[in-house]
């Protein structure tokens, strides 16, 4: 049975994806257009950088506005984050802050 910290962190772990690709996507094609280009088209972003901006834009807006509480759909922001990625010596966050619904528990 899968809980709603599983969830979130699926959530969170494919926008954070998202997010590091678009990222690589914008030097990528900056440094093949460069390689490839013929003199005149100096100082310009090449089409591909534009994928990457907004591919990397709708992954942050994702993580801030997109990922919710299952029980309660409250928005959790920044907070998705440490719920996915839980780092160092700090307290893991084991509730809703909105609700107080435990992350541990199954799905709604």
């Amino acid at each position: 049975m899968q809980t709603i910290r599983e969830a979130v962190k699926r959530r969170v772990r494919r926008l954070a994806l998202l997010a590091v690709a678009g990222w690589l996507v914008i030097p990528a094609s900056v440094l093949v257009a460069s390689w490839t280009a013929s003199g005149s088209g100096r100082g310009e972003l090449p089409p591909w950088a534009f994928l990457g901006i907004v591919a990397f834009a709708a992954a942050i807006l994702g993580l801030n506005f997109g990922v919710r509480c299952l029980k309660c759909r409250t928005r959790f922001g920044q907070l998705a984050l440490e719920i996915a990625f839980h780092w160092g010596r700090r307290a893991r966050v084991n509730f809703c802050p909105f609700c107080g619904t435990g992350l541990d528990e199954p799905l709604p």
